[in-house]
């Protein structure tokens, strides 16, 4: 009989697929998934969602997009300082400057079907291509499967931005509702 087994083990750099375990500074213990290589690091996305939701906006409107939004200044303050200090000293900021984002509608889903088109360059993370990994759940006991916001605002609309439904299909709702986050961070190579 064959058996599918996990081992722990320590490592100087990581690979597509390897999932960290993370103990936030208030106590929740969360995982993240290696889900891209680039040249200056390796990018990781929360496993499941913080067991917090947030809004996009405070009010219902998607004007300046992400980079204006509500919730970016909270991924990069009160968000980020939930992560341990050995891991933001690992950390290596995104183009913007920021050590937190959240993923893109085409990083997650290979296309763009609600929200504002992306480079061609930008590519589904490859482990995103099974369902089960663009599922995530709240972060809590109960394990409910969770909304969660994407980056991208919608086409053609004032109000609304990207998100993943709870069976990991593509979804838009308005920038004022409360959805769950799965942060993306990237770990510079050694």
């Amino acid at each position: 009989m064959k058996v599918k087994r996990t081992v722990t083990i320590d490592v100087n750099t990581f690979k597509v697929g390897d999932i960290i375990k993370i103990k936030l500074t208030n106590g929740v213990k969360v995982e993240a998934m290696a889900v891209k290589q680039e040249e200056d690091g390796i990018i990781f996305c929360l496993v499941d969602c913080l067991p917090d939701k947030y809004r996009m906006n405070n009010t219902r409107t998607n004007e300046g997009g992400y980079e204006q939004s509500d919730l970016r200044k909270k991924m990069n303050g009160e968000i980020l300082n939930l992560f341990p200090a050995e891991l933001t000293d690992m950390m290596t900021p995104f183009d913007n400057g920021d050590l937190l984002r959240l993923p893109t509608e085409k990083e997650i889903f290979g296309k763009n079907h609600y929200g504002e088109y992306e480079s061609p360059d930008v590519k589904q993370w490859e482990p995103m291509n099974r369902r089960k990994n663009r599922m995530a759940f709240d972060g809590r006991k109960d394990e409910w499967s969770q909304w969660y916001w994407l980056m991208n605002k919608a086409r053609e609309s004032w109000s609304f931005f990207s998100e993943v439904g709870t069976g990991g299909v593509a979804g838009h709702d308005n920038a004022d509702h409360f959805f769950g986050v799965r942060p993306v961070f990237k770990i510079a190579n050694k």
